[in-house]
């Protein structure tokens, strides 16, 4: 992930941020198979940036581009949610289950998901066709890259950290706070996901405090993520065993359970008020910007 440099505009930084990230994405897709994983990285980083810099945007620009990436992230999940559960069974189930109704279920899902082999987001076949998946995928970065290169940034202070930061910090510490639900677990591992991505933009303001909060929050989105393609493991294992589940599945613990350790990590990282961490994150910045190059 780029960060924002130190004599560079701020404006100018987070365009090139972007622009680099929709770059990389289209690489991932068009140069090598079984790369969507990394796309699917890096549109996360270019939505981050967008949700920095978007205070500062027309309106219409932010509401077309924020569409374009919702559409980008939505077929990215498409190819790569067989390979993130394949690894999450992987990680379940390191030795075959005693019991051989579940261990028969583990062995049809491996199976099943191994069959996404890279081949299947090669942007063209060895005959020369090409992958109508990948193919609008990389049109829509492509149409994503022009827009963020034309971006309106000459009125954006340098003399602050992005706008963003605070929405996206505030989103994370209000859904951190709340009752957890499995309505609400996406959402929360997403704001945090975000927020960790933001800091370690600006992470170059003060390595030592701001990266030791990215790690923390860092730590915590992907806890949540794991336990969000957990759930999606334990209903296709259940789907796979029909009625023999209730006997072979083992009890999960209830939600607030599972969810307790990375909300611990993720309230600890957050605990300060919107305005306090803004207020310290600027005084970090004004002492960056203000040193020599």
């Amino acid at each position: 992930m780029s960060t924002l440099r130190r004599q560079e505009p701020a404006g100018a930084g987070l365009k090139r941020i972007a622009c680099a990230q929709v770059e990389s994405a289209i690489r991932s897709l068009t140069r090598q198979a079984g790369q969507a994983i990394a796309a699917e990285q890096a549109i996360a980083q270019t939505n981050a940036v967008l949700a920095l810099i978007e205070p500062d945007l027309p309106r219409p620009i932010g509401r077309r581009d924020k569409a374009i990436l919702a559409r980008l992230g939505g077929g990215l999940t498409e190819l790569t949610d067989p390979a993130h559960l394949a690894e999450r069974l992987a990680s379940n189930y390191k030795k075959s289950p005693s019991d051989a109704a579940l261990a028969a279920a583990v062995k049809n899902l491996r199976k099943r998901w191994a069959k996404h082999n890279p081949s299947g987001s090669a942007l063209s076949s060895k005959a020369g066709s090409f992958n109508p998946v990948i193919y609008r995928l990389v049109a829509d970065m492509a149409e994503l890259r022009g827009h963020l290169g034309d971006w309106p940034i000459d009125g954006i202070s340098s003399d602050q950290p992005p706008r963003g930061l605070r929405r996206t910090y505030s989103k994370a510490r209000r859904l951190a706070a709340e009752p957890i639900t499995p309505d609400s677990l996406k959402p929360l591992a997403e704001a945090a996901t975000e927020l960790a991505i933001q800091l370690g933009v600006i992470s170059k303001a003060c390595p030592g405090m701001l990266k030791a909060q990215r790690k923390l929050i860092a730590r915590a989105a992907e806890s949540l993520q794991d336990l969000i393609h957990d759930n999606v493991l334990h209903a296709a294992l259940r789907a796979e065993l029909g009625k023999a589940a209730s006997s072979s599945l083992p009890k999960r613990k209830p939600l607030t359970q599972q969810t307790a350790g990375p909300l611990s990590e993720l309230n600890t990282a957050v605990t300060e008020t919107p305005a306090a961490f803004m207020k310290r994150v600027q005084a970090y910045w004004s002492a960056w910007r203000s040193e020599s190059a």
